[in-house]
């Protein structure tokens, strides 16, 4: 998504190359995974993906610089703390189907050996050993909406779930990754500012293969009645509800955007790296020219 609009994006590649120890907030080109002449994306130098770097963005004025376009972190709560009254942001998420979720983290976590999360004796286990064990998340989505990490959850953890999706989230639906793509594209009036061709083609590779890094090792998942579908349904128990109660809000949503062309994206449509360069009338800054192997 950032890289086919080509956003300023807030992740945690936004303090590789040495940029976590800048001490003012600003736009950088850090070298991300990707060939060498791959154009590299702007990111502002934070990184939302962990407390202690959502603390850090706060306390150098992250909102307020009001330099990204997109923020993108696990933490619900805390991120909502990160903008202000007059730096305000919106929640929009890609939600999978939980027993999807469950599947692909089991294969995911025994081959992932960059992440903490790495386990590789799991390259013997069987999915059901897997569901069975204290390694398989339990509920995270409810647990994460209502933060409520530990303990039991209660039908109050779950009705807070669904408060918080209903009052601050556009939903999009990772089975139905198109219409939640066009639908973001026109909530957000994100259009092409760069090279609209070469955006377009970018989006349609996204749409049809995807980025997920974990699709090379992507296994058929269980089906309904199958013992280890039963087994992570009962992980699973409340955000399977979850999940139903977001695609409800899915179908409902359409309501937000309903009069607005679902080519939104290439509407009033500018082009920064063509020439003549042509720009919105509110203004755009075009991202650097710098290629993955610059030095």
């Amino acid at each position: 998504m950032g890289g086919c609009h080509r956003f300023v994006q807030a992740t945690e590649f936004g303090i590789t190359d040495g940029h976590d120890a800048d001490t003012e907030v600003a736009i950088v080109y850090p070298r991300v995974p990707g060939d060498a002449d791959t154009d590299r994306s702007p990111f502002v130098n934070i990184d939302s993906s962990t407390v202690a770097g959502i603390q850090r963005a706060k306390d150098m004025g992250f909102a307020d610089a009001q330099l990204a376009d997109v923020v993108v972190s696990p933490f619900v709560f805390e991120l909502n703390d990160l903008f202000t009254q007059t730096a305000k942001g919106r929640f929009f998420s890609v939600f999978r189907h939980p027993i999807d979720r469950a599947v692909s983290m089991f294969y995911y976590i025994r081959v992932a050996d960059w992440e903490p999360s790495y386990k590789p004796e799991l390259k013997d286990w069987t999915l059901e050993q897997y569901a069975q064990s204290d390694i398989v998340e339990n509920n995270w989505m409810t647990r994460q909406l209502s933060n409520t990490l530990g303990g039991e959850l209660t039908e109050e953890n779950l009705s807070k779930a669904m408060e918080v999706i209903r009052r601050k989230f556009l939903v999009g639906l990772m089975s139905q990754i198109e219409p939640t793509m066009a639908r973001a594209e026109k909530f957000f009036r994100w259009t092409f500012h760069v090279n609209p061709p070469n955006q377009e083609a970018c989006r349609e590779r996204l749409m049809t293969g995807g980025a997920n890094s974990n699709k090379a090792n992507k296994k058929e998942g269980p089906k309904e009645g199958d013992e280890a579908w039963t087994l992570l349904a009962h992980q699973n128990n409340f955000d399977l509800r979850l999940y139903s109660y977001i695609e409800q809000l899915f179908v409902e949503q359409e309501a937000f955007v309903q009069n607005l062309p679902d080519n939104f994206r290439n509407v009033d449509a500018t082009c920064c790296k063509c020439y003549p360069q042509t720009f919105p009338p509110e203004g755009f800054e075009c991202p650097e020219p710098v290629k993955n192997g610059d030095a």
